[in-house]
């Protein structure tokens, strides 16, 4: 009985002893509206660094640095366009990263044939340009809050997360107590 009561105790203190490290991890938002990669960074459980230093690469290349602003926020409008990742670092073992591909700069995937210009197309109908281009960012305009709040859902604690790791805790405690009894069993035979 004592046994059980230890391996509880035991328990509770992990899981209280793991929340902190849960809330204290980074994640980073980042989109690209007219050419401008903007973002944030955000800790899970709230906080946003402010002077964190903001990377921005492009195959394995530093391309540019900068720093968030006081609410975790940053922005830079970069020459080329193309696959980029964007790491934050704030210091203390927390680092986050997002990768932004070619398709969120407007440019056409890996593989996939950019469409003709509307003055070669072969439909009457195309569209401007200009036209397309407005469309585009009006999209991204829309958008940007559902990506922002997916962001947001995904580093959420859920409970099932947490009742998960209670269950694998108990169950660990469980086969610890079980080869307990086996080795005491092996010895008093």
């Amino acid at each position: 009985m004592r046994a059980v009561v230890v391996a509880l105790v035991l328990a509770v203190l992990v899981v209280v002893a793991a929340t902190p490290a849960e809330a204290h991890r980074l994640r980073v938002f980042a989109t690209v509206e007219s050419g401008v990669i903007e973002g944030y960074a955000f800790f899970v459980g709230g906080g946003r660094p402010e002077g964190a230093a903001v990377r921005f690469v492009r195959a394995g290349e530093l391309v540019h640095a900068t720093t968030t602003d006081a609410a975790g926020a940053f922005a830079w409008r970069p020459e080329e366009t193309g696959p980029l990742t964007v790491v934050v670092d704030p210091g203390g073992g927390h680092t986050a990263e997002v990768t932004l591909g070619a398709e969120r700069f407007g440019a056409a995937p890996a593989g996939e044939a950019t469409p003709a210009p509307a003055s070669q197309a072969a439909s009457p109908d195309a569209l401007d340009p200009k036209i397309e281009a407005a469309i585009e960012a009006a999209v991204a305009r829309q958008i940007r809050p559902l990506l922002e709040a997916q962001a947001a859902a995904e580093s959420r604690i859920r409970f099932n997360d947490v009742m998960g790791g209670i269950g694998m805790i108990v169950g660990l405690a469980g086969v610890g107590l079980w080869a307990r009894t086996r080795t005491r069993a092996r010895d008093d035979g």
